[in-house]
C-alpha cells in the first residue's frame, strides 16, 4: 500500500488507534506501516523516507500515550517489537451511575455546545439510554436537549473552519440574518451553551451566533488582515442571563438563608429581606435557558414567585427533570 502524501497528523493518529484496537493480535511496526500506508511507501529503501516515517511513528505513539491511551508492547520470537491497544485499556467500563448522577451528567452536556452531537450521544451511552439526544424517555427534559442538539448540529461543522480562519487571519464569507457577510474572524467564544464568532465587519467588531449562520463559511487566503488588538472574551456579557436570546422580563425569586449570601444568589438584585434570613431578588431575564441553569445551581433553596407563567413553566420543567431521572415522586 502506498503511503499518503502529507497525511493529516490528527487523522493519522486516529487511524493508528483504530487499527491497533481492531487487531486480534499485536502488530509489528513494519506490519502497521504496510497495512495502513500512513508512514512510508511499502517496500521503500530510501533512508530519508524511512527516518521520517520512524520519527512520525514515535511521535504518534507518544501522543497517544499522552492522551491516556495505553499501547501494549511485546517482543516477538525474532526480537521485533509488536504493538496493540487492548479494548479494556481503551473503553470505559460501566460507570453504574445513580439516577441523580445521570441527571447531573445530562444537564452538564446540555449546558455547553462543544461541537457536533457526540456529547449528548456519549451521555446516552453512559446513562444506558438511547434517546438522550432526542428528548425521549430517559433524556434530559426535551426542550433543553432538543434545543442544544439542534444548535450543535448546525455549529459543529462550522467551528473547525472558523477557528482555523481566525488563527490564520483569513477572511470568511457566510450568510447571516438574510444577507451575505464578509468578515475578519477574531476568535470564538462560548456563552450560555452557544458558540459565537467574534469578527470585524465593515470596520465594526461584532458577534455572530454560529448555529444561526445560514450557510457554510467560505474561507479566503491566510494572512489577509492584521491581527486585531481586541479582547474577544469581553464582547459578550459574562452573565448568560444578560445575553439577548429574544426574552426580556423580570423574574422574582425567593432564596433561602442557606444560599442568600452565596455568589450564585448575588446575580439578582435584593428587593426584600426576611426575618428567617431569606431574601427576595429580582432578575432581568433575556435568556430562559440561562435562567433555568441559575435556578438549578441553587437547587431546592430557590423558589420562583413571579411572573405566574414563569412559575408554571419552571414547575413543569422541574417535574420533567425528575421524571427523566427515573424518580417521578420527587
Amino acid at each position: 500500500m502506498a503511503a499518503r502524501s502529507r497525511p493529516d497528523a490528527t487523522e493519522r493518529v486516529m487511524e493508528l488507534v483504530m487499527y491497533l484496537l481492531a487487531r486480534d493480535v499485536p502488530k509489528t511496526r513494519e506490519e502497521i506501516w504496510r497495512d495502513t500506508g500512513l508512514y512510508a511507501p511499502d517496500g521503500t529503501t530510501d533512508k530519508r523516507q524511512l527516518d521520517s516515517a520512524r520519527a512520525s511513528f514515535e511521535r504518534d505513539k507518544a501522543l497517544i500515550r499522552n492522551l491516556g491511551v495505553r499501547i501494549t508492547e511485546s517482543i516477538e520470537h525474532d526480537g521485533a517489537t509488536s504493538y496493540t491497544i487492548r479494548r479494556e485499556d481503551y473503553f470505559l467500563p460501566d460507570l453504574q451511575l445513580t439516577p441523580d448522577e445521570q441527571l447531573a451528567l445530562r444537564f452538564a452536556a446540555a449546558r455547553v455546545d462543544i461541537g457536533e452531537t457526540w456529547d449528548l450521544e456519549a451521555v446516552a451511552k453512559l446513562t444506558s439510554t438511547e434517546t438522550a439526544a432526542s428528548g425521549g424517555d430517559g433524556s434530559l427534559s426535551a426542550d433543553v436537549a432538543l434545543e442544544t442538539a439542534a444548535a450543535q448540529q448546525t455549529a459543529g461543522s462550522l467551528l473547525p473552519r472558523l477557528a482555523a480562519a481566525s488563527a490564520e487571519r483569513a477572511q470568511v464569507r457566510f450568510a447571516y440574518g438574510g444577507r451575505q457577510r464578509d468578515a475578519q474572524p477574531l476568535g470564538l467564544l462560548c456563552r450560555a451553551g452557544y458558540w459565537y464568532l467574534a469578527a470585524r465587519e465593515d470596520g465594526v467588531v461584532k458577534t455572530f451566533r454560529v448555529d444561526r449562520m445560514e450557510s457554510d463559511a467560505d474561507v479566503g487566503e491566510r494572512g489577509a488582515f492584521a491581527r486585531a488588538d481586541v479582547d474577544v472574551a469581553a464582547l459578550l456579557p459574562s452573565e448568560p442571563m444578560e445575553i439577548d436570546f429574544g426574552d426580556d422580563f423580570v423574574a422574582r425569586v425567593r432564596i433561602d438563608a442557606t444560599m442568600a449570601q452565596q455568589p450564585t444568589a448575588e446575580r439578582g438584585r435584593v428587593v426584600e429581606r426576611h426575618d428567617d434570613g431569606s431574601v427576595t431578588v429580582t432578575v432581568r431575564v433575556r435568556n430562559r435557558a440561562a435562567f433555568r441553569v441559575w435556578l438549578l445551581d441553587m437547587g431546592r433553596h430557590a423558589v420562583v414567585e413571579s411572573p405566574p407563567e414563569l412559575v408554571d413553566e419552571v414547575t413543569s420543567w422541574l417535574r420533567a427533570l425528575a421524571s427523566d431521572a427515573g424518580d417521578g415522586d420527587r
